[in-house]
């Protein structure tokens, strides 16, 4: 799926999933950085090829990142 929004232009901001207590995931674990590599990686250079980058966006969570490493990637 990224690689179709990529072509169309779309930055697709990837965080990780955060457990939040009293919600029905409370209990499912986070996940860890070998699992966030093998997404942020290719995706990082699916956003390279296309000429996307973060640092580019005007405003929102793509500007900001601070909920993911995904600019490290691009």
């Amino acid at each position: 799926m990224c690689e179709k929004i990529v072509a169309l232009g779309v930055y697709p901001f990837v965080v990780p999933f955060v457990p939040i207590g009293g919600t029905p995931l409370e209990n499912h674990a986070a996940p860890d950085a070998l699992f966030m590599r093998g997404l942020l990686e290719p995706l990082g250079r699916m956003l390279a090829r296309a000429g996307l980058r973060s640092s580019d966006i005007k405003a929102g969570c793509g500007k900001c990142g601070a909920c993911s490493t995904l600019s490290a990637y691009e």
